[in-house]
């Protein structure tokens, strides 16, 4: 399929489906003329990497599973670890964006101290 067909088949930009390629994640066959002839694994491939990416893993935990040097399972209890943390993080930090909304307090008079002491709080556990 060429890679409008695959554009239009995953949702994905040419742009994105050229990075993946560069990436290494991606390797369509090559026609005669030069051409990329992706396949219909090209197109489950993209799709994984799509719902990856939106499940926030980054490129080379994508790669290491991929090649098998990291189990799919690995790397989503890692991921989930990462963004139970991260929602804590946001959760604090929009507690103190409301307290500090209630004090009323102005940029000039802000005592960052206490406010940074309650986002700094207890901290989350180190991935392996």
């Amino acid at each position: 399929m060429t890679i409008k067909e695959l554009e239009q088949r995953t949702g994905m930009a040419r742009a994105n489906i050229r990075f993946y390629e560069g990436e290494g994640l991606l390797a369509p066959k090559r026609l005669e003329n030069g051409y990329r002839d992706y396949s219909e694994e090209d197109a489950r491939t993209l799709e994984k990497i799509k719902l990856l990416r939106q499940l926030q893993l980054d490129i080379d935990t994508i790669r290491r599973v991929q090649a098998g040097t990291l189990t799919l399972d690995q790397a989503l209890f890692v991921q989930e670890t990462k963004l139970e943390g991260d929602k804590l993080l946001i959760e604090r930090a929009a507690a103190v964006c409301r307290e500090l909304e209630r004090s009323g307090v102005e940029y000039a008079a802000l005592d960052p101290q206490p406010w940074l002491r309650q986002m700094e709080g207890p901290q989350r556990p180190a991935l392996p």
